[in-house]
């Protein structure tokens, strides 16, 4: 599934998600970026829980026709789904 744009959850010095960033301006895609870096470390307990994902960056693609957000995963999984 090809989506509008791009949600990412990142830590600002984390590589994976400059590689996700990267690939993004690359090929072109609308995203927004969420810091988390100076969120209280419970909310970031919940955030890993809530996508049951335990590293960053956590990606989710904009679905135009239900109009939410999917789950895609991290860096990898961008990868993927963009190929």
């Amino acid at each position: 599934m090809m989506y509008h744009s791009y949600l990412l959850y990142i830590k600002i010095r984390c590589p994976y998600c400059i590689k996700a960033i990267d690939l993004l301006e690359r090929e072109g895609k609308s995203y927004k970026t969420i810091a988390i870096d100076e969120c209280p470390e419970a909310f970031i307990c919940e955030l890993k829980n809530a996508y049951d994902h335990k590293s960053f960056p956590m990606v989710l693609g904009y679905n135009d026709v239900h109009q939410s957000y999917d789950w895609i995963g991290g860096c990898d999984n961008l990868m993927n789904q963009l190929d």
